[in-house]
């Protein structure tokens, strides 16, 4: 809908806001007199089009010299993404944001045949998986050659959790997934400098939507699911939306399998076009039996099993075992007060429990084929937690200059009761004849405590826009962290109370052509346990990013192109106390991690109906940069790569996903570079390996028939090398899926 003023109104509403500024004086209503309403309805647009545009809820003012938009839940649905809020929190077209971010769309995780989010984010910049191993249990990867620390977000939410409680969750609840390189606090808290992963949850659309799927592949890999949605009343001010999957598969390890179920309402009720609640719920649950390794562990020279199987599973069928419960449930409200002030608020509750059991191999007896067993570890957590943002938006000019001002808050709670105990009694095993089925005792608990976590912050940014070509980008943060552990073992209690501010700014300038080159800088924290010599306790680890980088998004073209050059540095870790006498082990926060780089990515769909997505990281620099320890400074981090590549592309007939009834062939194939990189003491280098990936699909009758192959040519590559204990852990090979999508 646009609005069309006269010259006398515009310049009425023009004076109104001149003289207002960004801390003196909120902004008012506006009212603006001799309006005329222009109802003409816009050309019919095929449906992928209409998302990569804004939609009917936008609002347009065009005054002399300054524009106000408003727009409100712009998602994409095509293969190209153009708008996302993660880096600011407003929806905001990805080339204003002065930030490196990639937008994994569903329509790139349906033709890729993505399970997790290891094969959802293989394709993206920045973003490594061989920094330790694929496990069934939890997602762990590094982006710009840091951690995420096992954490996502879900809809701009995290869990406070303690660093066991990572969540697995099925990725076919997600409509799209965002990664945002580089320090996020000033938004969203404490983070590692890493970045962030934000997944977004499938909402209730207005238009009824029927989606049946049957996916088998090989390790005996089955999965049904279902998704279905639409309006519940007729003048659609309610609408639902079911989502659910049920999936199992045989692990590499003999004996070891996985299974998940999860179910995910949503209702969206919409009074009217300025006020909207979203209720989303998720219930999960997932067993692991076995061993939970989905890459297989290369036993080296001077390992206890060194010339056995690797598929010989050591532990107790029904020893060892993983299992969590989550349940989620969260909503999110959006309310428009008038044409400048909106207000989003978000929560989420989060109920989860796991256990975890394992054995572990010790030694040989003498006959050479006994094989003498512990209790690897044994675990128990309960963890509830709960998240909650509200961030009001204002929409205003002073002078030329148009603003969207962000106001928020957030609170984060997380209360964990964890158990934990290493080693325990078990009877041998008999390798040569497996006499599974022995009783295995769980042993007492060495570790017993209960956390309470708490994490406030108050944030405001602003984003102006001014002389028709430029966008700044700035906002601080203030946040307050506690921590109170206690230990029920020697009725102990571990306190930490730390604060941060965190900062950031961007500009980035239109120069009308489709190119926004820009230029930032942004921090991060994240809280810090422990204390020097002094008892003092140590403040949390900082990260700053300084990063240069450029986006092209050509006029009436679905397409999108960024290049980014960085450098991130890890401040205030951990090192060793250089006056440490024999038998002390403080200290200091004098060390630093330092990444530079290069970024490339490109998103393209063509009117042919080709997609490409090619992504290029050049990592010439990521090492320890101070440290008190001379065998450490100037080591490369662990599984880091110089470079790394990825090019994939396919194709579908013009009418599919438009035509229910069409028919016709679809191909596509990609191809992943992964470079040599080092150990944890660089004293191995690891090759790089060249992975190949393809699909096959065809439309018929509202049906899809789709077969991926992921590693077509089974290339075997080490994801993590642990020479010190004598083993490394292995790609795990070609997989095939075959799909099976009806929708009607």
């Amino acid at each position: 809908m646009k609005r069309k003023m006269s010259r006398a109104a515009q310049r009425s509403l023009l004076y109104t806001l001149l003289g207002s500024s960004l801390l003196w004086h909120l902004p008012a209503p506006v009212y603006a007199a001799e309006e005329t309403l222009d109802t003409a309805s816009p050309t019919p647009q095929p449906a992928d089009e209409q998302a990569a545009e804004t939609t009917d809820n936008q609002r347009e003012f065009s005054l002399e010299g300054v524009e106000v938009t408003a727009n409100k839940n712009a998602a994409d649905k095509s293969y190209v993404a153009k708008r996302s809020s993660i880096g600011t929190k407003t929806e905001t077209p990805l080339e204003e944001t002065a930030r490196s971010i990639s937008v994994v769309t569903q329509k790139q995780m349906e033709a890729r045949g993505v399970t997790d989010l290891f094969d959802a984010l293989s394709y993206t910049p920045g973003f490594g998986d061989v920094s330790y191993n694929r496990d069934a249990r939890f997602f762990g990867g590094n982006l710009r050659g840091f951690s995420t620390n096992f954490k996502t977000y879900t809809d701009g939410l995290g869990a406070l959790s303690s660093g066991w409680e990572g969540l697995n969750t099925d990725l076919y609840s997600f409509e799209r997934i965002e990664i945002l390189r580089g320090p996020t606090s000033v938004l969203y808290g404490a983070n590692s400098p890493a970045g962030m992963i934000n997944q977004i949850s499938k909402r209730p659309t207005a238009e009824p939507l029927h989606e049946l799927q049957l996916q088998a592949g090989n390790n005996h890999q089955f999965s049904g699911a279902l998704d279905v949605s639409g309006p519940i009343k007729q003048d659609g001010t309610l609408s639902f939306r079911l989502t659910a999957r049920a999936a199992g598969e045989d692990l590499y390890m003999d004996h070891s399998d996985k299974e998940q179920y999860f179910i995910a309402p949503a209702l969206t009720w919409q009074p009217n076009t300025d006020t909207k609640l979203t209720v989303l719920t998720h219930f999960q649950e997932e067993k692991t039996k076995g061993d939970v390794n989905t890459n297989y562990k290369r036993y080296l020279p001077g390992h206890v099993l060194y010339g056995f199987s690797e598929k010989l599973f050591t532990g107790e069928p029904d020893y060892d075992a993983f299992t969590r419960d989550q349940t989620q449930v969260g909503y999110i409200f959006e309310h428009r007060f008038n044409d400048i002030w909106s207000v989003t608020h978000s929560a989420r509750h989060l109920d989860l429990s796991l256990t975890d059991r394992t054995l572990r191999p010790v030694s040989l007896q003498s006959d050479g084929h006994t094989l003498n067993r512990k209790v690897g570890w044994y675990i128990t957590d309960d963890f509830q937690s709960d998240s909650v943002d509200t961030h009001f938006q204002a929409k205003w000019s002073s002078g030329v200059v148009a603003h969207t001002t962000l106001l928020g808050f957030d609170f984060q709670r997380g209360d964990s009761n964890y158990r934990y105990v290493y080693g325990g009694s078990a009877p041998p095993l008999d390798l040569s004849n497996p006499n599974y089925g022995q009783s295995i005792s769980d042993p007492a608990f060495q570790t017993m405590t209960d956390t309470k976590t708490k994490q406030t912050g108050l944030y405001l940014q602003d984003q102006l826009k001014f002389g028709n070509h430029w966008t700044v980008l700035a906002g601080g943060r203030y946040d307050r962290y506690n921590s109170n552990s206690l230990n029920l073992k020697s009725n102990t209690r571990t306190l930490i109370d730390q604060n941060a501010f965190t900062g950031r700014l961007g500009i980035v300038y239109d120069t009308g052509s489709g190119l926004f080159p820009y230029i930032s800088y942004d921090e991060s924290f994240e809280p810090q346990t422990g204390h020097d010599r002094n008892g003092s306790a140590f403040d949390p680890t900082t990260g700053r990013q300084y990063e240069l980088g450029v986006q092209y998004v050509p006029e009436n073209g679905n397409t999108r192109y960024s290049a980014a050059i960085f450098d991130l540095r890890k401040q205030n870790v951990l090192t060793t106390d250089s006056r440490n006498a024999e038998g002390e082990y403080f200290n200091v926060q004098t060390g630093e991690i330092t990444a530079q780089g290069l970024e490339l990515e490109a998103n393209i769909t063509t009117l042919k109906g080709l997609n490409i997505t090619a992504a290029y990281t050049y990592m010439p620099k990521h090492e320890v940069t101070k440290d008190n320890n001379p065998d450490r400074l100037g080591k490369t981090s662990e599984n880091v790569s110089k470079h790394s590549a990825s090019l994939w592309f396919d194709t579908e007939s013009p009418d599919a996903g438009k035509d229910k009834s069409a028919k016709g062939w679809g191909f596509g194939a990609g191809l992943r570079y992964i470079g040599s990189r080092y150990d944890y003491d660089n004293t191995v280098k690891l090759g790089g390996v060249v992975l190949t990936d393809a699909l096959i699909r065809y439309d018929s009758s509202g049906w899809r028939y789709a077969l991926n192959v992921h590693n077509v040519f089974d290339k075997e590559y080490v994801t993590g090398s642990f020479t010190s204990s004598n083993y490394e852990y292995v790609s795990p090979g070609r997989t095939f899926r075959l799909t099976a999508t009806h929708r009607w």
